[in-house]
């Protein structure tokens, strides 16, 4: 398919280091995927490992440089940031944040879940908790930069990228959401674009790289797709996502792919309500123009008050009205969109929309000219990138099961792996085979790394390193 056929060269170009070190959330450019060698189907805890070493608790994927392996962490009151050697599993460093703050999340959320990057010799990380700092190889702190604290209901979830010689964080959240620029020699904020009419979501950024035409940082977000300038000016934007997004996107060429799944994203939920001024005129009774629940119809009532509640006052006000209408309406979807616009694109650049069995959290992955989607319960979704048609849909019989970490691909296999620690191994093609269903034994939320005929996995309690 025409689609493939530009998506290595796109990785390759995207990458802030080679592409063969997966130095970032899900590798190269967020693709999920990496050639470096034969990857083994049969693994387990005692099968194919060629190390595995016990890690404090986190959510938060492995990164990789040449000889390095990148996690972060959080146990007795710390956010750590740990270092080991890829060859043995060694730990080799672990360095404590300055200072911890505990913010609301969600129980499967985690203060260690955002994932670092690298550049292949400094490593930068998030925290929820804290904000952003850099660490030499040696572990050495070289700044940090405290943000927040942050009003995402559900905590923060979203990793820093590199782009354009900028560390890239996207910091949306319930109240004063915002995407940032640092330099990564010393900390200091080269430009901060803030996002009022984004509320919470957890989507890391990616990179379109248009040579000699420049960068475009990609931002999904509540409702809305953004391409920004290097300098942080807006250059695009697509309407039409669901106003929670966790994905990441997935480039090949000029397209995009992006998934994005929220509860009240289904059509038979949707709901349309009035604008905020009929809604006061009709139901306001004490005059103060906030909404009580008392005063809002019963079955118009939000489901999750203190989520749309955003300055946690007990009402709500115009705007928090506003992004609640916006939820009501939004839709679920798996979607393709054509890059290099300028403006609002919506109708001229979103190519198709697929809306049944959507993932809630694992990312696409387009392999080998097919793209993959796998939905809690265990299905798996083949789709033909170029018009969203359905190729193959099928249950995971061996992992009937949730998936959060998100799926990622190299030597002719897909990897998808469970809640529960199953890890299934799909033979790549239009028409997929499941060629085995692994037991980790533990539970797994992290993304698997991919480099040098090794598969990286962590689980609740150990990270291995898997080869034949």
């Amino acid at each position: 398919m025409q689609v493939a056929k530009v998506l290595l060269a796109t990785l390759l170009a995207a990458g802030a280091v080679p592409a063969s070190e997966w130095a970032r959330f899900r590798g190269p450019n967020g693709s999920g995927i990496a050639e470096t060698g034969r990857l083994p189907v049969v693994f387990g805890p005692g099968t194919n490992s060629q190390w595995e070493v016990a890690v404090p608790p986190g959510k938060s994927s492995a990164v990789l440089s040449s000889d390095r392996l990148y996690l972060t962490a959080a146990e007795d009151g710390q956010l750590l940031t740990l270092a080991f050697d890829r060859a043995t599993g060694r730990e080799l460093w672990r360095r404590a944040a300055p200072a911890r703050r505990v913010e609301r999340m969600n129980r499967r959320n985690h203060e260690a879940s955002s994932t670092p990057v690298t550049d292949g010799t400094n490593v930068y990380v998030f925290f929820g908790g804290y904000g952003l700092l850099a660490y030499g190889p040696d572990g050495d702190q070289l700044w940090s930069l405290p943000l927040g604290p942050f009003t995402n209901y559900h905590g923060m979830g979203a990793s820093p990228i590199l782009a354009d010689g900028k560390l890239i964080m996207v910091c949306d959240q319930d109240l004063g959401a915002y995407l940032i620029a640092v330099d990564p020699a010393n900390g200091e904020i080269l430009w901060k674009r803030e996002r009022p009419d984004f509320v919470h979501s957890f989507s890391t950024p990616a990179v379109f790289d248009q040579g000699a035409a420049g960068l475009e940082i990609i931002v999904p977000g509540s409702y809305r797709m953004t391409g920004y300038a290097p300098d942080g000016s807006e250059i695009w934007r697509v309407d039409g996502l669901t106003y929670q997004v966790k994905s990441v996107p997935v480039l090949a060429g000029d397209r995009l792919f992006f998934n994005g799944w929220a509860p009240g994203g289904e059509p038979a939920v949707r709901l349309e309500l009035p604008p905020f001024e009929e809604v006061s005129l009709r139901f306001d009774a004490n005059g103060d123009a906030e909404l009580d629940k008392e005063e809002i119809p019963e079955n118009w009532l939000p489901d999750n008050w203190a989520m749309h509640d955003r300055n946690k006052n007990g009402t709500l006000n115009a705007r928090d009205w506003a992004h609640y209408r916006a939820r009501r309406v939004s839709e679920n979807s798996c979607m393709a969109i054509r890059l290099g616009g300028r403006g609002n694109v919506t109708g001229s650049h979103r190519l198709w929309r697929h809306q049944k069995s959507l993932p809630d959290v694992a990312s696409p992955v387009l392999y080998e000219g097919v793209l993959y989607l796998v939905r809690n319960g265990g299905i798996v979704t083949a789709l033909d990138p170029d018009s969203g048609a359905v190729l193959k849909q099928g249950r995971l019989s061996g992992a009937i099961d949730s998936y959060y970490a998100s799926p990622v691909a190299g030597d002719g296999k897909i990897y998808m792996l469970s809640e529960t620690g199953k890890a299934v191994v799909l033979e790549a093609s239009s028409d997929w085979t499941v060629l085995q269903t692994n037991d980790l034994g533990e539970e797994v939320y992290a993304t698997p790394a991919i480099g040098s005929d090794c598969l990286y996995v962590r689980t609740a309690s150990k990270l291995y390193c898997f080869s034949e």
